[in-house]
């Protein structure tokens, strides 16, 4: 299913999703800077990756992934990390940029002008955030070609 909607009408389709899906495990897939931390602080229940996951690392294992600029040996050890450490629980959507082991997958979409506004707000690195981004999209696609989860598709505009 894809939806386009405003910021504005973000959190209602997540809500909307989250309640239908209640009782199942959610992951809510997005690249960095495209406003998953403001969404999930809005929504009661939700988890943010980051939150649940660097608690966890070692300081050699924090070291490895917080190196500039992201690649892809250094996403597919962040991936790693994740599947070992992390687990959803109904009720509790993960906002993440990986899909872990869940029931029903939301990805939040961003245009890469849009995505390029964000970084530029935030400081952060386009060029990381478009090759997480392109990632985070070949997760997607693995995975819905896998099937055997619900996939959700919205696209932020503003």
């Amino acid at each position: 299913m894809s939806i386009k909607v405003s910021n504005q009408e973000i959190i209602n389709s997540l809500k909307a999703i989250f309640e239908k899906h209640q009782n199942e495990r959610i992951c809510v897939l997005a690249t960095t800077c495209c406003g998953k931390s403001t969404l999930l602080r809005q929504i009661p229940n939700c988890i943010d990756l980051d939150d649940e996951l660097w608690p966890q690392l070692t300081k050699e294992e924090a070291d490895f992934i917080s190196q500039k600029p992201w690649t892809n040996e250094i996403g597919d050890y962040i991936d790693k990390l994740v599947y070992e450490k992390i687990s959803i629980k109904a009720g509790h959507p993960l906002f993440s940029t990986i899909i872990v082991d869940c029931d029903v997958v939301v990805y939040l979409d961003i245009r890469d002008e849009l995505l390029a506004e964000h970084c530029k707000k935030r400081g952060n690195d386009f060029t990381d955030s478009k090759n997480v981004k392109e990632a985070v999209e070949h997760d997607w696609n693995t995975h819905r070609e896998k099937g055997g989860k619900i996939f959700y598709y919205l696209v932020l505009v503003e």
